[in-house]
């Protein structure tokens, strides 16, 4: 790369863009330049929609950038190659203990250099659309939109206690106007945004998809035999950041009673985040250290999901879980909380079991009474999965997105 290349044209894994080829860069006049922005390509669900929105979008129609805040880009290199990754720069690192957390640097200056360079280059390059997908993004997307007024602005709405901080939620509602489109990924984000007083005409849902094809037919990864445990042992797990609000603590607060109930059963946590040490203590102090394996991070999730006899995801808040529609993919029964963006993937009763949040003893009940009827467990998982194939696969994503911009091209 040049070295008198601006920050803002910094690319991983590509060519340099150099000033003057950014603004003629070859491309057929109806085809769609979509600029998208996130802080960084990390491991998050936000991060991975991301990348499988992009690589599935249709070139002919459609000319995709990424750009990213910091320089930590994990997810780099599932990108289609054509795909142009370009970063602000801002150095950061993910922690040991959590690749989805990002820790950027000291200076808070840099936080306020970094988007004013995207700001000057959407201004100067006038791309045809920006999407952003989390508050940060959102937030430097609208602002955009005040420099590009040319530039169709579609920021994300993810999880609705993304914004519970009174602070961050008034800059959030103060900007809404900003956005020409809002779209979330679940049912309940999208009202919530109505609610708080964007126009129901600009807000729109694409519910998260996935590549299916990988949980259906995955091969168990042999988790019985790695963890030294009989072959009729019954596998209990979580895929999910080890952190307060995935709820992994009342999980581990319900499992002495499944132990009672099912003296054979084990959980294992798929997963890492800064909590992974107090929860091991918690499992040694309710005295079940014995039958909970902290597995950290896995690069075989389908793989491991196909061992498991039930799926638990005891969270708190989400939006539109991915780890969730993972599970439904892979047939495997599921005990999960009865919270928006759950209850838009999980039907009680028919493809899974719903059940309060910040309940262990709710969670003890619904898990002890699934293992102990493994026809209707499997019944749960068939209908999950059948649900998922019918609802969630990426292909339907990618074309919903697609919908979006073409409505976008005929405003």
């Amino acid at each position: 790369m040049s070295t008198d290349t601006p920050p803002e044209y910094e690319a991983e894994r590509r060519p340099a863009t150099t000033p003057a080829e950014a603004t003629t860069r070859a491309r057929p006049d109806d085809r769609l330049e979509i600029w998208y922005f996130i802080g960084a390509l990390t491991v998050g669900g936000a991060e991975r929609t991301l990348v499988d929105l992009v690589n599935g979008l249709d070139r002919e129609r459609y000319d995709p950038t990424i750009w990213t805040l910091f320089d930590e880009n994990r997810l780099a290199d599932t990108v289609d190659p054509a795909v142009p990754i370009r970063t602000l720069g801002l150095g950061a690192q993910t922690r040991a203990d959590d690749a989805a957390f990002v820790e950027g640097g000291s200076n808070p200056l840099d936080y306020v250099r970094a988007p004013l360079r995207f700001v000057r280059a959407v201004g100067r390059e006038q791309p045809d659309i920006v999407q952003s997908f989390l508050f940060y993004d959102n937030t430097i997307a609208r602002l955009v939109g005040l420099v590009a007024p040319k530039t169709t602005i579609v920021t994300g709405a993810r999880g609705l206690q993304n914004i519970s901080n009174p602070v961050i939620r008034a800059i959030d509602t103060a900007l809404i106007p900003l956005s020409d489109r809002i779209i979330s990924n679940s049912n309940a984000g999208a009202d919530a945004y109505v609610a708080r007083g964007a126009d129901s005409e600009r807000v729109g849902v694409v519910h998260n998809g996935r590549d299916l094809s990988t949980f259906i037919d995955a091969e168990p990864a042999g988790l019985r035999a790695e963890l030294g445990l009989d072959e009729d042992t019954r596998l209990v797990g979580v895929v999910s950041r080890l952190v307060e609000r995935k709820g992994q603590r009342d999980l581990i607060d319900a499992w002495p009673g499944i132990r009672r109930a099912h003296p054979d059963a084990h959980l294992v946590l798929v997963g890492d985040g800064v909590l992974r040490d107090e929860f091991a203590g918690l499992a040694v102090d309710r005295g079940v250290s014995n039958s909970i394996h902290f597995l950290g991070t896995r690069d075989d999730v389908p793989n491991v999901l196909a061992d498991l006899d039930l799926f638990a995801f005891p969270s708190h808040w989400e939006g539109l879980p991915g780890a969730l529609l993972e599970a439904m993919a892979a047939g495997v029964p599921i005990v999960a909380t009865d919270i928006p963006g759950n209850d838009e993937l999980v039907t009680d009763g028919e493809t899974g079991v719903l059940v309060p949040a910040h309940d262990p003893a709710a969670l003890c009940g619904a898990i002890s009474g699934v293992l102990a009827h493994p026809s209707q467990a499997e019944s749960y998982g068939r209908a999950a999965q059948g649900d998922a194939v019918d609802r969630f696969g990426l292909n339907r994503m990618v074309k919903e997105f697609e919908a979006l911009y073409e409505s976008l091209r005929d405003d």
